[in-house]
């Protein structure tokens, strides 16, 4: 049988985890957090839980990641470009 990729967006993603959280009657914390409390969870829907998990983990670091590079180009000044390509100048002459 093929095997499907499925893209999930943060919000997918929480829904489905809030979606085990209600059907178990137990927070991710307290699933990942207890052998006895995972115990109580079918092996497939454990399964899927973990998975949303890490991809919930997966995410949250590609989002960091992301915003930090974004927020790192905002920061450069372009007056810094100007003044760099100034000083090239000067040196070259």
């Amino acid at each position: 049988m093929p095997i499907n990729k499925v893209c999930l967006s943060s919000n997918d993603v929480e829904e489905m985890i809030d979606g085990f959280e209600r059907k178990y009657g137990m927070s991710s914390p307290e699933f990942f957090g207890s052998e006895e409390a995972k115990q109580r969870v079918p092996e497939d829907d454990a399964f899927r839980w973990e998975a949303l998990i890490y991809h919930r983990f997966a995410l949250k670091e590609e989002y960091q990641e992301v915003r930090s590079e974004y927020l790192a180009h905002l920061g450069r000044p372009t007056g810094v470009v100007r003044a760099d390509r100034e000083n090239q100048e000067l040196l070259a002459a």
